[in-house]
């Protein structure tokens, strides 16, 4: 019996730069089964680092070099293309791709509208609020990556709950875990001794991801415990300015400054400790669950969806967003214990395997474009 062609699927994102969001679009769009799903990716600005990796995995990005999100003749050209390529699924992302993308999508009569909310956006305000809803009625279904987005979303926004459904981000484990020789060597590439205690924090150099409090917390442990040491991956606007507080605080040759890495699995299985102090919102922070996945115990603020990653006192600590005492103590706790950190790294990982593998994520999101798509056939709303 000849097979059914795949089904046409477009993301569609403000751009591709590297962050949490921008991971979890390529890990779906790489593991969605071929033989079922044509992936496409639109990016309504601008590509970026995840849009070229993309590229070279043979995924089809556009960029569009958009500008106007409300310009009804940006919406209407957006909505022609659509409906010349005949999707069958469109999948936003972010709020100015689910809002510009959605738009178009009801206008070139896409069969199935899904938006993908990866953040509690608690900044919103009445107007965005109101697009939010309207929008919601012509979304077959709206993806909330933690209990606490949807929240957000059931509560905040007053969507309907059967419109959304709870998917949480997933990620891939390292291909290859280093043993304790090469452990050493990428150790030493960075100048960091084999005994230094090594502390890791993966995110944009940004007011919400709290730098500047990490950096006064670690201050207090460094006087204590002259062996440890700060890693900082990633980059962002504020990478000057918190570069000038580890000089200020007279830290800046224990803290490394890493950039944006592709070997971010690499580095973390270098590290002893994991620490995210997340100030403002975070829907399911990626990073955690790449922390867990290599077994590195965690430190986190309890906001947003946090708490569902972190089991205090089970696999890290939650600490008070703002609360840099609270910060140093955990850190302090883990620092002066390596059979704990060991302990909550294993537990980390067994809760890992439970709910946040790329193959569950995928799974879940495959399962619910086969169900929109039969039900859309049902219908007889089928792509024309």
């Amino acid at each position: 019996m000849k097979s059914s062609p795949a089904k046409k699927i477009l993301h569609i994102v403000e751009d591709l730069k590297v962050g949490g969001l921008e991971k979890i679009l390529a890990s779906i769009v790489l593991s969605l089964d071929p033989s079922k799903y044509a992936p496409q990716v639109w990016c309504l600005t601008m590509g970026g680092q995840v849009a070229d990796e993309l590229i070279k995995q043979g995924i089809s990005v556009r960029i569009l070099g958009l500008n106007g999100y409300y310009n009804p003749l940006r919406i209407a050209a957006l909505a022609r293309m659509m409906k010349k390529e005949k999707f069958h699924i469109i999948h936003t992302h972010g709020y100015f791709a689910g809002t510009f993308g959605r738009l178009a999508a009801i206008l070139a009569g896409v069969p199935v509208i899904i938006a993908h909310v990866h953040s509690t956006y608690y900044d919103y305000g009445k107007r965005n609020l109101l697009i939010e809803r309207f929008l919601s009625c012509f979304t077959d279904r709206i993806i909330c990556i933690s209990q606490a987005v949807e929240r957000f979303v059931t509560v905040n926004e007053k969507i309907r709950k059967e419109k959304t459904c709870l998917i949480y981000n997933g990620v891939t484990p390292p291909d290859k875990l280093l043993d304790d020789n090469l452990r050493k060597k990428l150790r030493a590439s960075l100048g960091l001794d084999a005994d230094v205690i090594v502390i890791a924090v993966v995110a944009s150099l940004t007011a919400n991801k709290g730098h500047g409090l990490l950096l006064t917390a670690f201050k207090e442990i460094f006087l204590r415990h002259p062996s440890v040491r700060l890693l900082i991956i990633g980059d962002g606007p504020l990478r000057e300015q918190i570069e000038a507080s580890t000089r200020q605080l007279m830290i800046d040759r224990v803290v490394l400054f890493m950039g944006i890495r592709k070997d971010v699995f690499d580095l973390l299985q270098i590290a002893d400790i994991f620490v995210l102090p997340t100030q403002i919102r975070e829907g399911l922070g990626v990073a955690l669950i790449e922390a867990m996945a290599v077994g590195l115990p965690i430190i986190a603020t309890s906001i947003g969806g946090i708490p569902e990653v972190i089991e205090d006192a089970g696999n890290g600590f939650l600490v008070s967003p703002g609360s840099s005492k609270q910060l140093a103590e955990a850190i302090r706790v883990l620092v002066n214990d390596q059979a704990l950190r060991t302990d909550m790294g294993l537990r980390g990982r067994q809760i890992y395997e439970s709910k946040f593998t790329m193959l569950k994520m995928t799974g879940l999101v495959e399962t619910m474009y086969d169900e929109l798509l039969c039900k859309r056939l049902d219908k007889k709303l089928y792509v024309r």
